[in-house]
This record gives C-alpha cells, sequence and structure tokens, in this order.
C-alpha cells in the first residue's frame, strides 16, 4: 500500500508539468503557418490552423482554415486573414 502512495504522488506531482509542456507546444503550433491545406477529414471539429496565400487572398494575408464536422454535415471553413502573430 504503500509503495502504491508513492507512486500515485510521484505521478500526480509530473501531471501539472505535462500541462504546461503542453500548453507551450499547443501556442508553438497554433501560430505556425503551414505550406499547403491539410488533406480532408485530419482536422478536428472548430480546429484553426493558418496555410500559406496561395493566391486565393490579398497580399499580406494567409487562409485560416476551420475543421468541420463531417457526421453532422458542417463542412470546413475558409477565410483570408492578416498574418498572426
Amino acid at each position: 500500500m504503500e509503495n502504491a502512495m508513492k507512486c500515485f504522488l510521484s505521478n500526480a506531482a509530473l501531471i501539472p508539468l505535462v500541462m504546461l509542456f503542453l500548453t507551450g507546444c499547443q501556442q508553438d503550433s497554433r501560430n505556425k503557418i503551414l505550406k499547403k491545406i491539410p488533406a480532408k477529414y485530419t482536422l478536428s471539429y472548430k480546429q484553426i490552423v493558418y496555410v500559406e496565400n496561395d493566391g486565393s487572398c490579398d497580399i499580406g494575408q494567409v487562409i485560416k482554415v476551420i475543421g468541420g464536422k463531417r457526421s453532422k454535415g458542417i463542412p470546413r471553413r475558409y477565410e483570408c486573414v492578416s498574418r498572426p502573430q
């Protein structure tokens, strides 16, 4: 029982560190600008990615792609936006 408690406490101490690490990873990937639009069905619902302008947007803008939900018939959305900081 004592070993189980030590294991639980050591794992409980790691959870905040892992969450902090994952939060940092999300922020980096959130502002990353992809070279091309991701393949169909690869984005989660409401997931946002930015893609280099392929000529369909004004100069200085990028394409903001927002994931849809196939099971509910919600398509992806595409918007031209200013380059994120």
